[in-house]
């Protein structure tokens, strides 16, 4: 396995592809960057939550959301591959 955190979507297209599903789409150099440009983003997001936000549960509801949101962006990229 490589070093690199994945997404919940990643995960669960790997465990798809496991069990039979549709398989992962190879990416492009650009969309690997892509990818890494938009990870690379939402970690600098996630940092800025956990030192301004003071409340926990807005916290946790702003890191959720966050991570939602980066989430649709890399399954984004994998839905233009397939496509392609």
């Amino acid at each position: 396995m490589g070093s690199e955190l994945k997404s919940a979507w990643e995960l669960a297209m790997e465990k798809t592809q496991k069990m039979g599903g549709d398989k992962i789409p190879s990416l492009s150099p650009d969309e690997k960057e892509e990818i890494a440009e938009i990870r690379k983003v939402y970690e600098a997001k996630f940092a800025e939550v956990e030192i301004l936000i003071q409340d926990p549960e807005k916290k946790n509801l702003d890191l959720d959301r966050l991570r939602r949101e980066r989430d649709q962006k890399v399954e984004a990229v994998y839905e233009r591959a397939k496509k392609r």
